[in-house]
């Protein structure tokens, strides 16, 4: 239950401004860990909301953070996958790898579930507004106002912005906009009693055309949100254009999803939202993280919105709680924080942009070619080129191939340290914490030095502490996996031939 007037205390270890699931996901999490929380969040309005299509790939962060029971129980609308026409327009049915089920869900519902999880942790959700926050010396005073207008402070150790594209905190100085394309998602919801005439009536829908693209996501056998991205520059919103008028226009050039909403009833008039992406320049500062929507926003293209936003929120907490129990960590946290914020959001963004520029081959129109370098833009704009071991260019690299087909040929081993092992101590997870563990400095013909701990799941420091116990390979692997989570021999194989190849470790005897 949301408490519209409690009496507020002086401080806080934390204060989390919600706007949507990575805030109440975020107090959820802290509160668990034992520490004082509040969550300020707007009255509900009664204003409908967005479907969202949560792939499985999101289970294991569910029940990493601690909700998977309760999503599960919750009854949300299950899928099997996606239908697509992109590109061409040719149909492509994707099922879910292994049988795996989506959740197709309204976005209030999933709201209010969070928001119970949260309470139930012992993090009150309080209805009052947050009009400014002031930072000093390490520490935030947050100001907000009840129904009433009355204005209380709340003195905090840190406070999380988790309110989505508002950004109360991100919009001072945060955020940074670049010159990409405006998108308005234009939404309605349709009923049709009898079902839809689907071969796959759970899944998603997506449909590019010449100048937009459409998407519809069902949430009950009966009942489908379905939804026009356009440019609104691109309509006659911008001259007082009917909302509605639009809406039929832009579902009309479909080839596929109009005829979805014959013999169907619009239970919902058509409203919109701004889904123009953006990013940040920085995504912490003393006292002050930036989470999910209110540090980044990506096309929604990627079905991963509510993924990267729970993400987001456990790394956030993670963070936090490192900040709230070892202050003299707190630095070394944030700049992590900041790195892994704007690798993520780079990375959705440069795969957005690679869907876009596949449609702009088969529609030659500004709307797709304007965002097909979208990626490179939201890039420039955190500051954050892409990161991490690009695996498929190591296998094309001749170093890494002559290193395995050399540890194919030796019948036996006998690994020592390389002459260009180097060994740094950066950020990384530890349970809770953020703690400073090794990683291994690596740099081959195909890739630039790179700072990294795992490749295709090996623990590169691991492996190359204990590369010499053995005399031969299948030992070597059999000791590692009893050592450590188990990896796939082609995975440690191809570790292993990157360690050789970087010089990391070297064969002692020919």
């Amino acid at each position: 239950m949301i408490l519209a007037c409690p009496q507020l205390p002086a401080s806080s270890d934390a204060v989390i401004v919600v706007g949507g699931p990575a805030g109440t996901v975020a107090a959820r999490l802290l509160a668990a860990w034992g520490h004082a929380v509040l969550v300020f969040t707007k009255a509900e309005a009664d204003a409908p909301t967005i479907a969202e299509s949560i792939p499985p790939s999101c289970r294991k962060l569910f029940r990493a953070v601690g909700i998977l029971e309760a999503i599960d129980a919750a009854g949300f609308f299950r899928s099997t996958g996606n239908t697509v026409w992109w590109g061409g327009g040719v149909s492509r049915a994707e099922a879910f790898a292994e049988g795996a089920l989506g959740y197709q869900v309204e976005r209030r519902r999933l709201d209010r579930l969070l928001r119970s999880q949260a309470e139930a942790a012992g993090a009150p959700i309080i209805e009052r507004m947050v009009t400014r926050v002031e930072f000093d010396a390490g520490r935030a005073v947050v100001a907000v106002v009840d129904g009433a207008g009355d204005e209380t402070s709340v003195d905090a150790r840190i406070v999380l912005d988790c309110s989505g594209r508002a950004g109360v905190v991100a919009r001072h100085g945060f955020r940074r906009h670049g010159d990409g394309p405006a998108t308005l998602a234009i939404v309605a919801v349709w009923d049709r009693a009898a079902g839809w005439p689907l071969p796959e009536p759970s899944h998603t829908l997506v449909e590019a055309y010449r100048d937009g693209w459409a998407w519809s996501v069902p949430v009950s056998a009966s009942r489908r949100y379905l939804t026009v991205m356009v440019d609104p520059r691109a309509t006659d919103l911008e001259r007082g254009g009917d909302l509605a008028g639009t809406y039929r226009a832009e579902l009309a050039k479909t080839r596929q999803l109009a005829g979805l909403t014959q013999d169907a009833t619009l239970a919902i008039e058509p409203w919109a939202c701004d889904a123009s992406v953006y990013a940040a320049g920085r995504y912490a500062a003393p006292a002050c993280l930036l989470v999910g929507d209110a540090a980044s926003f990506i096309d929604p293209l990627s079905s991963f919105g509510v993924k990267k936003a729970i993400a987001s929120a456990w790394m956030a907490a993670i963070v936090a709680n490192t900040g709230l129990t070892r202050p003299e960590m707190t630095e070394p946290a944030h700049e992590f924080y900041t790195a892994r914020e704007a690798e993520v959001v780079t990375s959705f963004a440069r795969q957005a942009a690679d869907h876009f520029g596949d449609a702009a081959t088969a529609h030659d129109h500004p709307f797709w070619t304007g965002r097909s370098t979208v990626g490179d833009d939201l890039a420039d704009l955190a500051n954050q080129p892409s990161a991490g071991i690009d695996v498929e260019a190591l296998r094309g690299d001749p170093t890494v191939q002559a290193a395995f087909t050399d540890l194919k040929q030796r019948s036996r081993i006998d690994f020592g340290p390389g002459e260009r092992l180097r060994i740094e101590r950066q950020p990384g997870i530890a349970g809770r914490e953020v703690v400073l563990e090794a990683r291994l400095r690596l740099e081959t013909p195909a890739m630039a030095p790179t700072a990294a701990r795992f490749v295709r799941g090996v623990d590169l420091p691991a492996l190359v502490e204990m590369a010499g116990d053995q005399g031969q390979v299948p030992d070597l692997f059999d000791a590692y996996n009893r050592r450590n989570p188990a990896v796939s021999l082609p995975d440690f194989l191809g570790a292993l031939s990157l360690l050789l190849a970087a010089g990391a470790l070297r064969h002692r005897s020919a």
